[in-house]
C-alpha cells in the first residue's frame, strides 16, 4: 500500500481509511485498561522474610508450555528463586483462592537479574538468571548467567552456564559484573531467541569500566558457544574510543526497528561522552541483526540533544540506564530509553520505520505535576517495561503498545523513596504514545500493598504478561524493600486490565 506523507509526518492511506470506518460505526469505545480490581500482593514467602529483598528481580515467560504466562521473582543475594505459574481465571468473576500455582527452585549461586527466552524453540521458555557479583576463582565481581530449564516433569534444571572464558568468548576479569543486563531476541530470525548480555564493568583497551555485550545465540539444544560474541566500543563499527566508566552495556534490550525480521540489538552505554568530549550525557548505539546475528555495519548512536533527539546533552542524564522495545505507533517497533538521572528523570521514545529509529517525532517524556507526588529525585525512567496495557479494536486497527515507566526514589504523601510507576498509552488507534495520558500508579489503597512506605522503592523492577489467560496484558510491579512483618522482606504488585477506566490510585 503506498502512503502518502501529509505535514506532521502523518500517514494520511491508513488515517484517511480509518476516518472513514470511525465516522460509520460511531463514537469510539473506551479501552480496557489497567485497574485495581481483583489486585494481588505477592509477598516474601519465606519464613526468614527479612532483607529478603523479595521482588529485587521479577521476569515474565511461559515456562511450562501452558500458553498462560508465569512470573519469576527473585530475591537479592539468595539462591532461591520464586516461580509462580499462572492460572485461568476472570476479573468478573471472585478472585482465585490460588492465582498463582507457586514453587521454589534453588540456583547454583546468588542471582537476581533475570529475562526469559525459548532459545530451543521448544515451546517453553527458559529462565536466564544472572549474579553479575559473582566471584570466580578467586576473582572478585567476575559474574555468570545461568540457563534454567523446566522439564516436561515439571523439575528446572541448568541447562547451561555462560561465562567468559572457556567455551564462551572472552576472559573472566575481576569486577566485569557479566550479567548486570539481559535482554533475549532473534538476531538472525532463525525461530531460536538469542541472548544478549551486559558486562558492564569489563575492561577494554586498558580502560576500567569500559563495558561490553556477549551475544549468544539459540539452537535446538539451547543456548550455544560456537557463535557468541563480545561486542565493545573498539569494534562496535562505530569511530570512538573506549572510555573509562563508559559502561557499555549497562543495559540492553532487542526489537525490530526497521521491519527486516532480525531483531536489532540496542546497547545502553550510561556514561557515555556527548560530542564535546567531556560532559557525561550517556549514549544508546544500536547494533543491526542479520542471517548471520548482530553485525557492525550500519550502527547508530543516539544521545540526548544530538542530532534532533530532545533535550541537551549535559553530564549526569545517565542516557541509555535502561531500555525498552516495543510498537508504539502503527509503523515498527520504538525504543524507550531512560535517563533516571536528569532533573527528576526523563524517558526518551524514537520511533522506527524501513530505515530503522529516526529522530522525526521523537518524545521526551516527564513525569506531570500532581499534587502529592514529588518527582524532583523520583529517578523517573530507572525501569521500563512495553506492553499492550490498554487494549481497544475497531476492525482492523487496534492501540498500539503502552510503556510503563518506574520510578522507584518518588516521595509520595511526604513519604521519601515510597516510588511510584507511571503508564503512558496511544490517544489514537495508530499511535504515538501520548503525554497527556500519563497516569501514576502509587504505592496506595486500593492496592494491597496498603500505604506509602519510606524507601519501599515501589517500581524498582516491572514484568508484562497475561498471568490470568483473559487475553489481556497485566503488569507486576516489585518493592523489593517493602516493610511486611519484618524489614525489607519485599513484594511483588499485581495489577490486572480490565473494562474499566483508570481509578485510584492511579493520580
Amino acid at each position: 500500500m503506498t502512503i502518502d506523507v501529509l505535514p506532521g509526518g502523518v500517514r494520511a492511506g491508513r488515517i484517511a481509511l480509518w476516518l472513514v470506518i470511525a465516522l460509520a460505526a460511531g463514537p469510539a469505545p473506551a479501552a480496557d485498561q489497567l485497574g485495581t480490581h481483583r489486585n494481588i500482593l505477592l509477598r516474601n514467602p519465606y519464613p526468614e522474610a527479612a532483607n529478603g529483598q523479595f521482588g529485587r528481580g521479577i521476569a515474565g515467560g511461559d515456562f511450562d508450555g501452558d500458553g498462560i504466562d508465569d512470573l519469576a521473582v527473585s530475591e537479592n543475594g539468595s539462591t532461591r528463586l520464586r516461580i509462580a505459574y499462572g492460572t485461568a481465571w476472570s476479573l468478573a468473576t471472585a478472585a482465585p483462592v490460588i492465582p498463582f500455582l507457586p514453587v521454589t527452585i534453588t540456583l547454583p549461586a546468588h542471582s537476581y537479574t533475570m529475562t526469559a527466552g525459548d532459545f530451543d524453540d521448544d515451546g517453553r521458555d527458559e529462565l536466564a538468571v544472572a549474579n553479575p557479583q559473582r566471584n570466580i576463582g578467586g576473582a572478585p565481581g567476575v559474574g555468570s548467567v545461568y540457563i534454567m530449564k523446566r522439564g516436561s516433569n515439571g523439575i528446572w534444571s541448568v541447562q547451561t552456564e555462560i561465562r567468559a572464558g572457556g567455551v564462551f568468548p572472552g576472559s573472566g576479569l575481576q569486577n566485569a559484573n557479566l550479567g548486570n543486563a539481559l535482554a533475549s531476541g532473534d538476531f538472525d530470525d532463525d525461530g531460536y531467541a538469542d541472548l544478549a548480555i551486559g558486562i558492564r564493568g569489563q575492561l577494554v583497551q586498558g580502560q576500567e569500566d569500559a563495558g561490553a555485550v556477549m551475544v549468544v545465540y539459540g539452537s535446538a539444544g539451547g543456548l550455544a558457544p560456537p557463535r557468541a560474541r563480545i561486542f565493545d566500543r573498539s569494534n562496535d563499527g562505530l569511530s570512538f574510543t573506549p572510555r573509562a566508566t563508559d559502561r557499555f552495556g549497562w543495559a540492553v534490550t532487542a526489537g525490530d526497528f526497521n521491519g527486516d525480521g532480525y531483531d536489532e540489538l540496542a546497547v545502553g552505554v550510561r556514561g557515555a561522552t556527548c560530542p564535546n568530549g567531556t560532559d557525561r550525557a550517556g549514549a544508546v548505539i544500536v547494533l543491526a541483526g542479520s542471517a548471520t546475528g548482530i553485525v557492525t555495519t550500519g550502527t547508530h548512536i543516539w544521545r540526548p540533544g544530538v542530532l534532533g533527539v530532545a533535550g541537551s546533552c549535559t553530564s549526569g542524564q545517565t542516557f541509555g540506564s535502561a531500555l525498552a522495545a516495543g510498537r508504539f505507533d502503527d509503523t515498527h517497533q520504538g525504543l524507550a530509553i531512560g535517563a533516571p538521572g536528569a532533573q527528576g528523570g526523563a524517558v526518551h521514545v524514537l520511533y522506527g520505520s524501513d530505515d530503522g529509529l529516526t529522530a522525526v517525532n521523537n518524545q521526551r517524556l516527564v513525569p506531570p505535576a500532581v499534587p502529592g507526588i514529588d518527582s524532583s529525585d523520583g529517578h523517573f525512567g530507572e525501569t521500563l517495561a512495553a506492553g499492550t496495557l490498554a487494549y481497544r479494536c475497531e476492525f482492523i486497527f487496534c492501540l498500539p503498545q503502552s510503556l510503563a515507566i518506574g520510578a522507584p526514589m518518588t516521595a509520595v504523601d511526604g513519604v521519601e523513596r515510597a516510588g511510584a510507576v507511571w503508564i503512558v498509552t496511544p490517544r489514537m488507534l495508530l499511535g504515538p504514545l501520548d503525554p497527556g495520558t500519563l497516569r501514576a500508579i502509587l504505592p496506595k489503597a486500593p492496592l494491597r500493598i496498603g500505604s506509602p512506605r519510606a524507601n519501599d522503592q515501589f517500581g524498582n523492577a516491572l514484568a508484562i504478561g497475561d498471568f490470568n489467560d483473559d487475553s489481556r496484558r497485566d503488569l507486576a510491579i516489585g518493592t523489593y524493600l517493602y516493610d511486611d512483618a519484618d524489614a525489607d522482606a519485599g513484594a511483588v504488585q499485581l495489577l490486572y486490565q480490565g473494562d474499566y477506566l483508570f481509578v485510584d490510585p492511579f493520580e
